[in-house]
């Protein structure tokens, strides 16, 4: 082979590895972008869990202090009664069953049953999961800016990538969301309008920096 024809195969063989660069730079790009999406979706699905358990959990122990009440103030009235009327048995009917209603409320609300995990574990297990989805979506983001670094190429991206999928898989066995909430956020614009509400809302506080700043500097002046 001629000095000639080694040269243009060497560019030939420079182009294509140029190319193959780009190629793996766009789709390294896509599958970051898939993954950061698919992490803030799945975080705000657990935190959709977590202030449902949430809630739960705030109107049982609710509901266990007003039964609770009521049926010790209804017992106290059923004994200091002498005379036992139509409505004083109704009362005392109240206190007898509303003791146990109370107790049993106190502990869905307060308990640690032993057979099922309690709604505020349950809670705090989707809180866990909501925080891990998170980080993860910034740890995304945080490689997908360093794909545009000369120094790094399709190499770098692949372990990257595998980092993040191995995460991924471990974040997924801590708690399962419920198809019904899936289903919520399987419309993209429900994941897209709360980032877009919190972008404003850091472009506002950063826009009162500045302006504090402004006062700041006027008031040195």
């Amino acid at each position: 082979m001629s000095e000639v024809q080694e040269k243009i195969q060497t560019a030939k063989n420079l182009e294509e590895v140029d190319s193959f660069k780009k190629q793996a730079w766009k789709d390294y790009d896509l599958l970051y972008a898939e993954l950061e999406f698919t992490c803030q979706r799945a975080a705000m699905m657990h935190q959709h869990e977590a202030s449902r358990y949430d809630r739960k959990s705030f109107y049982i122990e609710t509901a266990a202090e007003i039964v609770g009440a009521s049926s010790i103030a209804s017992l106290g009235v059923g004994i200091l009664k002498k005379k036992m009327n139509l409505f004083t048995s109704r009362m005392g009917l109240a206190a007898v069953v509303g003791l146990p209603l109370a107790a049993g409320l106190e502990f869905l609300g307060k308990g640690k049953g032993m057979a099922l995990p309690t709604l505020h574990d349950k809670a705090e297990k989707h809180k866990n999961s909501a925080a891990r989805w998170q980080r993860l979506a910034r740890l995304t983001q945080s490689y997908r800016i360093l794909m545009d670094d000369p120094r790094y190429d399709a190499v770098q991206y692949a372990q990257w990538y595998k980092e993040l999928v191995d995460a991924q898989q471990e974040i997924s066995t801590i708690v399962n969301v419920p198809d019904s909430t899936v289903e919520l956020f399987d419309d993209p614009v429900e994941v897209i309008k709360p980032l877009r509400k919190n972008k404003r809302l850091f472009q506002r506080y950063m826009e009162l920096q500045d302006n504090n700043g402004a006062v700041h500097d006027g008031g040195d002046a």
